[in-house]
């Protein structure tokens, strides 16, 4: 049976800038360090940050980072009232390990879908930074019905023929790809390129030294394994097989957030995502790294869009279910049903011409909407 299996203390928020003895306490409390047991037997380590009662989002997070990474998500979750689950893929943290040649960004897709039902979410958001936008996309293709909302990407990763300035990579030899200390080494200079540099217009999300922070993450990282990091390795170079799927697949909404100092991404990529893709929208940071993850007005950005998203759904939920009751009363008298079944309209013509004409769904619709036609990002407001 499916069942959570959890260590340490319980998570804190902070009232005042917390101290490094803070960080490390949050990085061993219970809610950052959940383990969950497959069917196949296997375990996957995750953390859950944010509204202990929020609406369900699945984070993906870049190449080898473990769930730790979350941590920076806390504040800004809790106060859109959203519940992040952060999901170490296999080999990476406390999660065991799996064979890179069978491992693909599809079964990450079953995993999130076997989790989310042992949990009983029904239907939730999914974000993803950097390589995680590969995980992310797979999931807004396998579990597209449960899915709320936009898909939304930091910093995507795209095919390697697209990826331009990591194309050196295809030609080191393999064996010494699948060495630990490549993969050790990778992660470590794309965990330096994902450190965003403070702003005054762009406060930290959590206030106290990015570098102390990332250090620790980095140092509990490694304490647990990286091995998992060569299995990202292998799927962003697609050195056993493609992907699995290709992003035009994907129908849903995808929103791209693209800084233009991104070492590791370039412009064409994103592009590429934003006229290939069925419905795509790009932001263009400027001066923005590869860590937008760490830019609090990026985050403020996505998470504002995904609560409108799930008010939204709710609102149509309720209103889907008052029209339900309102055909029951009309099946109660028999002139009147035969006269409803013979109506010009469906019932989903008459329920979508009654959610058009109501004032609540114009002001929730245009709340959930206007974020997202931002192009570029203007100076978005600080949390």
């Amino acid at each position: 049976m499916s069942r959570r299996m959890s260590e340490a203390t319980s998570i804190h928020s902070f009232d005042s800038i917390p101290t490094m003895a803070d960080v490390e306490a949050t990085l061993g409390s219970v809610d950052m360090n959940q383990r969950y047991e497959l069917y196949s037997g296997r375990l996957i380590s995750f953390a859950e940050v944010g509204h202990p009662c929020g609406h369900p989002v699945f984070c993906f997070l870049g190449l080898g980072c473990m769930r730790y990474y979350s941590v920076i998500l806390e504040d800004l979750a809790f106060k859109h009232q959203l519940r992040i689950y952060c999901i170490d893929r296999p080999g990476v943290g406390m999660s065991h390990t799996a064979e890179p040649e069978s491992w693909t960004p599809l079964r990450m897709a079953e995993i999130v879908e076997e989790m989310a039902d042992g949990f009983n979410i029904q239907r939730f958001s999914v974000m993803g930074h950097s390589c995680g936008a590969i995980y992310a996309m797979a999931c807004a293709l396998r579990l597209k019905s449960r899915i709320v909302g936009t898909v939304w990407l930091m910093s995507p990763w795209v095919h390697l023929t697209l990826a331009k300035r990591m194309k050196w990579i295809k030609h080191v030899p393999t064996t010494l790809l699948k060495s630990q200390s490549t993969a050790s080494l990778l992660y470590k200079s794309l965990s330096v390129a994902a450190k965003e540099p403070p702003r005054s217009s762009d406060p930290n999300i959590l206030n106290y030294d990015r570098e102390k922070l990332c250090k620790a993450m980095l140092e509990d990282n490694m304490a647990e394994s990286l091995e998992g990091a060569n299995n990202d390795l292998m799927v962003c170079l697609e050195l056993y097989h493609s992907f699995g799927f290709s992003y035009k697949d994907v129908t849903l909404p995808v929103h791209v957030f693209w800084g233009t100092k991104d070492p590791v991404i370039t412009r064409e990529a994103v592009d590429w995502m934003e006229q290939k893709l069925e419905q795509c929208t790009l932001s263009v940071i400027d001066g923005g790294t590869h860590g937008l993850l760490w830019r609090a007005d990026v985050v403020s950005k996505i998470f504002k869009g995904i609560a409108s998203s799930w008010k939204l759904a709710e609102f149509e939920r309720s209103l889907s279910q008052r029209w339900s009751i309102k055909q029951l009363g009309l099946s109660s008298n028999n002139n009147r049903h035969l006269a409803f079944r013979t109506s010009a309209y469906s019932a989903n013509d008459q329920l979508q011409q009654a959610i058009q004409t109501s004032n609540i769904y114009d002001s929730l619709h245009e709340a959930s909407l206007h974020p997202l036609h931002a192009h570029p990002l203007d100076d978005a407001e600080s949390c």
